[in-house]
């Protein structure tokens, strides 16, 4: 049986308030009118609603100073404020205290449904959402995602978690293969035991060596439990050729001089195609083989389509509450925005616009004026020119026939180029740097780091 909608409908006018019921009267709301807000509350404390589309100017009180007092209820509804005495000062208080729309009288019967229509639709994402969370709560609480692709995720990590074969997780940056990898960990027989995780492309090889095999290292440290690999394709050489050998055997040479043995399962990760990597001499086929025995992909967030609106949805609720903003929902033109846009960052990314937006903004729901310039226009910032245009604009370009050194640069210059535009761009954000660029941040702080080094010997 489905339960119609609840709506209190707040207006002082008589003849308004007929025209609004006859608009809704073919409608699915049920509808209460009242023509103060003395009547609104006890209207709300007789029967709880869902929505409550609220004049501005009533006999007893001011309605955008009722809506602190609707928002502070438990289970507060949904504000809808109305007036005839519009202002954009007005819309703009009305959303920041937290209405998620403002609608201005006089208006016909389509321009109320649709706004309604879009509340309910709002509610709807939030219950998916927490149903959603809540269904996961047994071994997929990291995840938010109800779509064909990230169902056959869940499956295959059920799958996995009762074996102990190595895993080898492929995905673009910010896909989720950490939460992945550690949900196969915290399902298994082996959760009870430390989940150690060690970035294969976040320090150099020295470093590294130690940091898997030493004395305190990430192979000790795992035994017993699981031992995950980010970024395995950027190992160096030598290191592939131990970590094989740890894979087959579970054997290490140790900081003594004997060998040591432990018990951990390997899951390893990469933002690159393995295969290509394989074919491009960076990574050992055989070690590829041992490694590659079960593979999970994750699939980019445009393939996972109304998985969108609810992981918008949960950040938005997660950074509101640690911010204590209001805010509940978005407009239909900013969720719009947000799933015609290809996320080239994948999740992190949408985490990333939605902690940004709660920290600049206070207000009842996301507007599309709130999103980055990109999502609006629904474009995706274009790399830098290349060297050969850029030098062609040069004075020195015009004064003399250009040879191959005038025009090509080396390509760890274009590459350095390109990364620092990119965190420019993103005001010094590295991780949606590194989404734009499509490359794992800890590859973006490795290379700036190195660049570093190289201009600092000391």
């Amino acid at each position: 049986m489905t339960i119609s909608p609840r709506v209190l409908l707040v207006e002082d006018s008589q003849s308004m308030t007929s025209i609004y019921r006859g608009y809704l009267g073919s409608s699915a709301y049920e509808v209460t009118a009242v023509g103060t807000i003395g009547a609104a509350r006890e209207a709300l404390e007789a029967k709880p609603v869902d929505i409550v589309l609220l004049d501005v100017q009533l006999p007893d009180g001011n309605g955008l100073d009722f809506v602190d007092e609707l928002l502070s209820r438990e289970n507060a509804p949904d504000i809808v404020v109305m007036t005839a005495y519009a202002t954009a000062d007005m819309a703009v208080e009305a959303v920041r205290r937290g209405a998620v729309d403002f609608i201005t009288k006089p208006f016909d019967a389509t321009r109320l449904l649709v706004t309604l229509d879009n509340t309910v639709a709002q509610q709807k994402l939030r219950r998916d959402y927490a149903r959603l969370s809540r269904r996961q709560g047994a071994g997929f609480d990291q995840f938010i995602g109800d779509s064909p692709a990230m169902q056959s995720v869940y499956q295959t990590i059920e799958a996995l978690a009762a074996s102990d074969a190595a895993v080898f997780v492929v995905g673009e940056s910010g896909t989720g293969k950490e939460l992945a990898a550690r949900a196969i960990h915290d399902n298994s027989d082996r959760a009870d035991a430390g989940f150690v995780i060690l970035n294969c492309g976040a320090m150099p090889s020295d470093r590294l060596d130690h940091a898997l095999f030493g004395a305190d290292g990430a192979a000790r440290a795992a035994d017993g439990g699981t031992l995950f690999l980010d970024e395995v394709c950027e190992l160096e050489p030598e290191l592939q050729t131990k970590l094989l050998r740890f894979v087959q055997f579970g054997t290490f040479l140790g900081s003594g001089s004997g060998e040591e043995q432990v018990d951990a399962r390997i899951i390893c990760a990469t933002n690159r195609d393995p295969l290509r990597a394989v074919q491009e001499g960076t990574l050992r086929e055989d070690l590829y083989y041992r490694l590659h025995v079960v593979p999970l992909r994750m699939p980019p967030l445009r393939e996972r389509g109304g998985d969108i609106a609810l992981l918008a949805a949960h950040y938005l609720a997660r950074f509101a509450s640690e911010s204590g903003k209001r805010f509940r929902g978005f407009s239909e033109d900013a969720m719009q925005a947000l799933q015609r846009y290809p996320w080239p960052g994948n999740v992190r990314q949408l985490q990333n616009v939605l902690q940004e937006i709660v920290v600049l903004h206070d207000a009842g729901q996301v507007t599309e004026a709130m999103l980055p310039d990109y999502l609006q226009s629904g474009h995706i910032p274009t790399e830098a020119p290349a060297p050969a245009t850029m030098a062609a604009s040069s004075p020195e370009a015009t004064a003399a026939p250009a040879t191959a050194r005038d025009v090509v640069e080396p390509l760890w210059l274009v590459e350095k180029r390109a990364i620092e535009e990119a965190i420019a761009a993103c005001d010094g954000n590295v991780n949606r740097a590194a989404g734009l660029l499509e490359v794992a941040p800890s590859t973006v702080y490795r290379k700036l780091q190195s660049w570093k080094q190289a201009s600092d010997p000391s």
